[in-house]
């Protein structure tokens, strides 16, 4: 009995030792903190890329000693965020550039209040994983299987940049990059079917609906079965207006109605005052070279049909200064609104998961066709409605 009192004793006193050893972090309600002590972080900083409240494009450094950082920033709400580890190893590089690889990126996601702390090693990729919180749990489980075999499949691009299409080797390497790449997307998948409950789930289902990796009938599903207690959070709102925009911008359905004053005259617009006649409705952005290839021939259709057909540019990426510049550079003078304003986001609204995007609306504002990314279809359309 004494010997059982003596251990449950010393039991009691090392858990108090422990406890009171574990270090209190408190971080402010309006702030976020993220660190982490990695083997192969042999970098002197670290780089973070976002836009400021204003939308122009922002970086910070988060600098790096012996492998550890720590870095704080103030967010109003719920961000996936990244960082560049700016470490030579993960640099996936070509003669023309480098690949963005994700595997090369530290990933988390971050809300009001976190600590979130990395675990892992940097080796060829980021073989390190958020932890702390229960969406950077999540995140990790995930993260953690997929990004080896992003590793891997970006490694066999490499392998084959070197090689001749005519080579043998060519072929083997395409089809192993397509079974690794189909291998991560049935990952994903079966993650965020199997946790409905995961704000990580709903961030992940956001991600692959903007990249086309599930298809609209999979999307819908899946987000029905996500649990309501998502319901508020930035992600699953996200979806949930995807989700809307699929079903309300299918063609023959009248497009839904928006008004914004993120116009370069400040004025408020409405995208219903255009009813009367044929609407070419363009997404683009200074930064897609797909969409300003295809805007010399927009200034031409508008110009061809003057009388028939209104242009309606809805530009995504830029901040209003940067798309003004633009405009006036090349004399292109159709109206003209910001995706993104105060109390919407009319990419999520109408559903565009690929830059450019074209919609044409009839004179009621029926959506004749939809078109995505660079295409001369959409001008043929308007040739054989409006001549």
């Amino acid at each position: 009995m004494k010997n059982l009192l003596q251990k449950t004793t010393s039991l009691l006193v090392l858990t108090a030792v422990l406890f009171a050893c574990k270090p209190e972090v408190k971080v402010a309600p309006d702030s976020f903190t993220v660190t982490g002590t990695l083997k192969g972080l042999d970098t002197e900083f670290m780089t973070r890329s976002y836009k400021d409240a204003e939308g122009n494009r922002v970086s910070d450094s988060i600098f790096v000693e012996n492998g550890k950082f720590t870095y704080t920033a103030k967010i109003s709400e719920p961000e996936f965020i990244v960082f560049w580890p700016n470490v030579e190893n993960t640099i996936k590089r070509t003669d023309r550039g480098y690949y963005p690889a994700k595997s090369s990126q530290f990933a988390f996601l971050a809300a009001p209040g976190d600590y979130i702390e990395f675990k892992g090693e940097v080796t060829d990729f980021v073989d390190a994983y958020p932890t702390g919180t229960p969406a950077n749990d999540d995140l990790a489980s995930i993260n953690s299987k997929i990004f080896p075999l992003l590793n891997q499949a970006v490694n066999m691009q490499l392998e084959q940049n070197k090689l001749e299409d005519t080579d043998p080797r060519y072929e083997v390497l395409t089809d192993s990059m397509n079974l690794l790449n189909e291998k991560v997307d049935e990952m994903k998948k079966e993650f965020v079917t199997s946790n409905p409950k995961s704000e990580a789930a709903a961030w992940y289902l956001s991600d692959m609906m903007v990249r086309s990796q599930v298809s609209q009938d999979e999307a819908i599903k899946i987000f029905k079965s996500f649990d309501k207690s998502l319901e508020g959070y930035t992600y699953y709102e996200a979806v949930a207006q995807r989700v809307e925009g699929i079903e309300s911008t299918m063609e023959g359905k009248i497009i839904p109605n928006f008004t914004s004053n993120a116009t370069p005259n400040g004025e408020t617009f409405e995208l219903y005052s255009l009813k009367g006649k044929y609407v070419l409705v363009d997404f683009w952005g200074t930064w897609c070279a797909p969409c300003i290839a295809e805007m010399p021939t927009v200034k031409e259709y508008q110009e061809k049909y003057k009388d028939q057909l209104v242009i309606l540019g809805i530009n995504s990426g830029d901040s209003m200064e940067k798309m003004v510049q633009f405009l006036d550079k090349y004399d292109y003078d159709w109206q003209q609104v910001l995706a993104q304003n105060e109390t919407e986001d009319l990419v999520l609204k109408l559903n565009v998961a690929g830059f450019p995007t074209k919609f044409i609306l009839d004179p009621e504002g029926k959506i004749i066709k939809r078109f995505v990314g660079s295409t001369e279809e959409a001008f043929d359309v308007l040739d054989e409605i409006l001549e």
